[in-house]
């Protein structure tokens, strides 16, 4: 059988009855739109102020630190954008020991220097980098900088320059080696001064002739950088040179060879301003201490005459116009004194609250400065003016400048 033959045997498919059309769904019923019923028109609603409530009066408003309005957009941004602190306590805890290393080490460098050899450039190398890191996340070290050594005021004198000469020279971004260097030279940059210990410890002012004697300790603490057999040979003519010319000035007013301008090495620069800086902040015989932020405006004042405009921008971007341990004035009248600076904000500190505005004392309280936007800084105060007004309280602030470890 062939398949043609298959196919013709199959019974034909009954015909298919013809599809009934689909029933269509009906379409749905028209909606009406109905419209909603309008209603009268009302009087609009007079809108309800908010109630507010009687202003304080304005120092127990800022004494209470109650800001009347809210921050703005940018102020809530700058807020934003300050990073958290840890609690003042522990940042004082950590800044007090670390400063405790750095006067040591400096006691160390002044007392083995006069030996025939020694060792020290390693150890003073670790002890910088420590307060190098240390300030990078905790300015309260600064605070310490404003401390004295009552034994031989050089120690205290040489720990506070290096640490402010290491804040300037992370303000300016010093690479890690010129880092470094700063900070070894500026922790060496008097120990000179040891040959003339009867004059720089003597009670009166040194007249011209003694003053004239005493300029030679630079060279003569270039000369003992020879004794540190550790200290790299490479870097050891360079160290010399930034300790003789540390107290140089651009005008070419400084000593020992009366140089200016560029003829200074830019790190002796460094270490110059923050030597001049420490000696200003600090009491001598004959003379009390100036407040910090009036030594801040005499350095600006005087600009481009013993230092360049960098070495003042960078000493104002490390220690800020009110530095770690200044007094001042608040808005509410109250006096304060300055505890850490607020990165970005050079106005704006965490302050302590010390005096009312009668100069009595009170219970002190910490303000951070850029959470009270309603609360300032109104000015300065010298510690003469607290002497006049509050005997008892200024004799307590000068007892406790003196550096005491133990």
């Amino acid at each position: 059988m062939r398949f043609s033959d298959l196919n013709k045997a199959k019974p034909e498919p009954a015909p298919a009855e013809p599809k009934k059309p689909a029933r269509q769904a009906a379409p749905p019923p028209a909606v009406k739109k109905v419209e909603p019923p309008v209603a009268p028109k009302a009087e609009p609603e007079p809108v309800q102020q908010p109630q507010r409530q009687p202003p304080l009066e304005r120092e127990e408003a800022v004494r209470q630190h109650v800001p009347a309005y809210k921050p703005s957009a940018r102020q809530e941004a700058r807020a934003a954008a300050h990073e958290p602190q840890k609690p003042f306590r522990d940042l004082d805890t950590q800044a007090r020991e670390v400063y405790g290393r750095v006067v040591r080490q400096a006691g160390d460098l002044l007392n083995g220097i006069n030996q025939p050899y020694t060792e020290k450039y390693e150890a003073v190398l670790q002890t910088c980098s420590l307060a190098a890191e240390t300030l990078k996340s905790n300015s309260v070290l600064l605070n310490y900088a404003s401390c004295a050594s009552a034994e031989d005021y050089l120690k205290a004198h040489t720990a506070n320059t290096t640490i402010v000469a290491l804040a300037m020279g992370l303000a300016l971004n010093l690479d890690h080696q010129e880092l470094k260097l700063l900070g070894f030279c500026a922790m060496a940059h008097d120990v000179g001064m040891l040959e003339y210990a009867d004059l720089y410890s003597r009670e009166t002012r040194l007249s011209e002739e003694e003053f004239s004697s005493i300029t030679a300790h630079a060279e003569s603490g270039a000369g003992k950088l020879d004794r540190i057999v550790d200290l790299d040979y490479k870097l050891k003519d360079r160290a010399k040179r930034i300790i003789m010319q540390s107290h140089e000035r651009i005008d070419g007013s400084g000593y020992p060879d009366r140089l200016s301008g560029e003829e200074i090495d830019p790190l002796a620069q460094l270490i110059g301003m923050a030597d001049v800086y420490e000696a200003m902040t600090h009491p001598r015989a004959w003379r009390g201490a100036i407040n910090q932020p009036d030594v801040i405006k005499e350095l600006i004042e005087h600009e481009g005459r013993g230092f360049t405009a960098k070495a003042v921008k960078a000493l104002i971007s490390a220690v800020s116009i009110y530095p770690p341990g200044s007094l001042v004035m608040l808005s509410t009248g109250e006096i304060a004194r300055v505890l850490r600076l607020n990165k970005g904000s050079l106005t704006r500190p965490l302050v302590e609250t010390m005096l009312d505005p009668e100069f009595s004392a009170i219970s002190p309280a910490m303000v951070d400065l850029l959470e009270h936007p309603l609360t300032s800084i109104e000015r300065p105060i010298g510690l003469d003016e607290v002497r006049s007004r509050n005997p008892k309280f200024a004799v307590k602030l000068d007892l406790a400048r003196w550096w005491t470890d133990w």
